[in-house]
């Protein structure tokens, strides 16, 4: 007997080690099931949080500040803090191109048992911008100054895109339509009898007030600041090889202006003409005013009129315009009624007072830019 109860102890003691060595294993077995789960689902969510922040900020190249400002934006927009953002741009000296590296700690929960408390995890992507048409040539209305105000004081103005100003964004008068974003870096103020904004309304502070207000998307937060590029070698190069280059202020009159091949003026140029055809710009390094009662462009045309350091005026009622006009260092002044621009309005400043004005922009209206795209290429 005494025999017998010995054997019994000793076989109680082994059935604890077992049921022991067992729990061990079914923890071990829970940690690589769950823990090892979150860890995958946690690398899944930052990879797609670092590509749609590489691809945000590519479109803002090369400006490598505000790339990489918006790629952290975005990166926190997908769920991850600033602080475990980094952007880098240029990358490997390449100023059309951004890195994005997101960094996350997962906590683990049956793996503690056997000794392991965390994971840090991260995702890569970088992307490419190649060729033009991002920056301040997205928007439909655009204005660069960083202490200007953008003021669209119309009875009617209805804008096919976006809108977006580096400092704020003044609307007021009886009846508003942005069918984009309205976007303003500081504050973005509507006093209106009616609006409606189809995309985001958004700015470091909002106010908008009127009887009818259709503005769901808000967001209280600085937009971002963008720049507009200088293009203007590249334009007086291609006029030079074209014999197009000219000296002295150019007027424009007649049925047709002929932009297959850009024109630089060094002065002012006046455009009373009625057809553009060809896809370039008129550039010039003083004021471009506008008269006549169309600018039309032929199927096919994407025409730019950019002033390199004066202004663009439109004074004229009735004007219909096939352009986009461009003034990074100027202003942009619509004084006129019933003003009708197929294309895009871009300047250091602008301010809009007439009625019934309607400025729509188009995927085809930027065929003066070089081509590009934007792409994940790591």
């Amino acid at each position: 007997m005494r025999s017998i109860k010995t054997w019994l102890k000793r076989e109680a003691g082994q059935s604890i080690i077992l049921v022991a060595i067992s729990i061990a294993m079914l923890c071990g077995v829970a940690a690589i099931v769950v823990d090892v789960g979150m860890v995958s689902v946690s690398k899944g969510q930052l990879q797609n949080a670092a590509d749609a922040a590489a691809l945000a900020g590519a479109r803002e190249l090369p400006t490598a500040a505000t790339a990489k400002s918006t790629a952290v934006t975005y990166a926190g927009l997908n769920g991850v803090p600033s602080f475990n953002t980094t952007a880098t741009s240029p990358y490997n000296g390449n100023a059309n191109r951004i890195e994005v590296v997101c960094t996350e700690t997962v906590q683990y929960t049956f793996a503690r048992v056997i000794g392991f408390n965390s994971v840090e995890v991260s995702a890569r992507a970088v992307a490419e911008k190649t060729g033009g048409g991002g920056g301040c040539f997205g928007y439909a209305v655009f204005s660069g100054g960083n202490n200007l105000l953008l003021g669209m004081y119309s009875s009617s103005l209805n804008i096919t895109g976006s809108v977006h100003s580096n400092h704020s964004l003044m609307i007021t008068g009886s009846s508003q339509t942005i069918t984009g974003n309205a976007e303003a870096v500081t504050s973005l103020n509507c006093y209106v009898s009616s609006i409606t904004i189809g995309g985001l309304a958004q700015g470091a502070s909002i106010d908008i007030q009127g009887s009818s207000i259709n503005v769901p998307n808000r967001l209280t937060s600085p937009a971002a600041v963008i720049s507009m590029p200088d293009f203007s070698a590249e334009v007086n190069a291609e006029a030079t090889a074209a014999g197009t280059a000219y000296t002295g202020n150019k007027t424009y009159y007649g049925t047709n202006i002929s932009v297959d091949s850009s024109i630089y003026v060094t002065g002012s140029v006046q455009v009373a003409a009625s057809t553009f055809t060809g896809q370039g710009t008129i550039c010039a390094t003083k004021d471009i005013n506008l008269s006549g009662s169309m600018l039309k462009a032929d199927s096919g045309t994407a025409v730019c009129l950019y002033s390199t350091g004066g202004n663009i005026s439109l004074s004229t009622a009735g004007l219909t315009i096939y352009g986009t006009l461009y003034a990074p260092n100027g202003k942009i002044g619509i004084y006129a009624s019933n003003i009708n621009i197929y294309g895009r309005v871009i300047a250091k400043e602008i301010i809009i007072t007439g009625s019934n004005v309607n400025i729509i922009a188009g995927s085809s209206d930027l065929g003066f830019l070089s081509g590009g795209t934007i792409a994940l290429i790591e």
